[in-house]
């Protein structure tokens, strides 16, 4: 690889006397000076660029935004330089659809070339938010001609004598397979001044469908203004929160997931701050490695919480992907439901069930196999039982069925208990639930993908022992607050 392929016009002659001695050229003159790329943004979507005042709705790729910019190569002072070539055109956060050449309304790809150091594009481009800026940089692209070879694909070596790097991607003056020279560029780079758009909400990291839209990108969510954003839960591994301002279309709660208990935070905490990377964990939208500050409220101060009432799920919206989607990390609760009347120790040998004997790991190796006929048939046969818990199963999570008989048959979710410490599922078979609240999470493994995971003993009632004897408000179920002596300094 040498590093340029592209000489100003003012180096044309010295160019012309290179290629007569047939060897590569290399960068001289003028052209090595360039510094950066000047961007100066014309309009977004046809109007005006947005002011940091009034910024437009974050793009969660479901639409194409349209940017038209001019480009300009300048050197250290900021004087034009007489570029000849392509240049790269990236956006971040955000991909580029497409560039169009508003000199000739060609198209090269998300290439944009200069003439005479200058250049002019639309640009289309999906899933920005936030602060965000179109970047330029020289990569030393050239596109080969339609119906030619191009140089990074000809299987020989067309750079100088010491470089034996032959062609895409062995040689790193190959851009791409369809670059035409094997020369690198000056990787001078420019951004654009900043474009505004509005930080998402947890609605638009969520997304309306099964997946973020935003999957591995680093997230700032918006919690100002309308978006009152509020802690629901606090768990071992991380904290859950909802997005007041979407309680009616849903799809505004998000869990994130910390590792560990989180500091200085509890139930009913408005964030002020939240921000990490999105990802899907199974099926399961979360925020990993969470940044977070918060206003908290001080014992005597419950009237003020602003948690808001748990959605009542019926048997149609339990099979509802949708309806379920947009309660993901949410409140939810389910009324007169009974603990899965199976649920025990004992082999389920060939497959016959009792109180006690759910347990079809056959082999005691910790797990049921199912590419082993017996363990697997045992297992796919308790999956459909709504009345049979698997055994090890139950002891690897802790999760098991409860179902109601409804007109259309037994409706059945999974639940998880252990944050009512003091009830046993496994004593209180066949038990009627009065009532049971928790925040919904997803797993993707499996026919029931749904489980309602209490917080505390207030999110269980039920007459049975280690269950709470009447329901709680929102304000009052596992809310802990702080005295005004407690900085919560290593609790939660």
């Amino acid at each position: 690889m040498r590093n340029r392929r592209l000489v100003n016009a003012a180096g044309a002659g010295l160019f012309a006397s290179t290629l007569m001695l047939g060897s590569c050229y290399e960068t001289v003159g003028e052209v090595e000076e360039i510094q950066t790329f000047r961007i100066r943004l014309i309009s977004v979507n046809d109007a005006d660029p947005p002011s940091k005042d009034n910024p437009i709705a974050p793009n969660t790729g479901e639409r194409d935004d349209s940017f038209e910019i001019e480009v300009e190569a300048v050197g250290g002072s900021g004087e034009l330089k007489d570029f000849e070539g392509y240049v790269r055109l990236t956006i971040e956060p955000g991909s580029v659809v497409s560039v169009v050449d508003l000199e000739d309304n060609s198209t090269e790809g998300r290439n944009l070339r200069l003439r005479g150091g200058k250049g002019k594009a639309r640009i289309l481009a999906t899933a920005s938010y936030g602060p965000t800026r179109i970047e330029v940089e020289d990569l030393g692209y050239l596109p080969a001609p339609d119906g030619e070879t191009p140089a990074c694909a000809n299987g020989k070596n067309d750079d100088a004598d010491e470089d034996v790097a032959v062609d895409y991607p062995n040689d790193t003056g190959c851009q791409f397979a369809d670059d035409d020279s094997e020369t690198g560029g000056t990787y001078a780079a420019g951004v654009s001044p900043t474009i505004h758009y509005e930080l998402p909400s947890i609605q638009d990291v969520q997304g309306t469908g099964s997946t973020t839209p935003y999957a591995y990108e680093s997230i700032t969510i918006n919690t100002s203004g309308e978006h009152e954003v509020i802690v629901t839960r606090i768990s071992k591994d991380g904290f859950y929160a909802t997005d007041l301002s979407g309680q009616e279309a849903g799809f505004n709660h998000m869990f994130a997931f910390s590792f560990s208990t989180p500091r200085n935070l509890r139930v009913c905490d408005r964030l002020t701050l939240l921000s990490g990377t999105v990802s899907e964990f199974f099926g399961f939208t979360e925020m990993n490695f969470p940044s977070y500050e918060s206003l908290g409220l001080i014992k005597g101060d419950e009237d003020k919480c602003r948690v808001p009432a748990p959605v009542v799920l019926d048997a149609e919206t339990i099979i509802d992907p949708t309806a379920m989607e947009a309660l993901e990390s949410g409140l939810v609760r389910i009324e007169g439901y009974h603990v899965s009347g199976k649920m025990g120790p004992g082999l389920a040998l060939g497959g016959m069930f009792g109180a006690n004997a759910t347990n079809c790991d056959f082999n005691g190796d910790g797990r049921v196999d199912f590419e082993s006929d017996a363990e697997g048939s045992c297992g796919n046969l308790c999956s459909d039982d709504p009345e049979c818990t698997e055994w090890t199963s139950f002891v690897a999570r802790g999760n098991y069925k409860v179902a109601k008989q409804v007109m259309s048959g037994m409706s059945v979710i999974q639940v998880q208990t252990d944050g009512a410490a003091g009830f046993s599922p496994v004593a209180n078979r066949g038990a009627t639930l009065t009532s049971l609240t928790g925040t919904l999470r997803n797993f993707s493994g499996g026919n029931l993908n749904w489980t309602i995971d209490a917080r505390c003993t207030a999110d269980l009632v039920c007459q049975e022992e280690g269950c709470a004897k009447e329901v709680s408000t929102s304000k009052q179920a596992c809310v802990d607050l702080r005295t005004e002596d407690d900085n919560d300094e290593g609790s939660n």
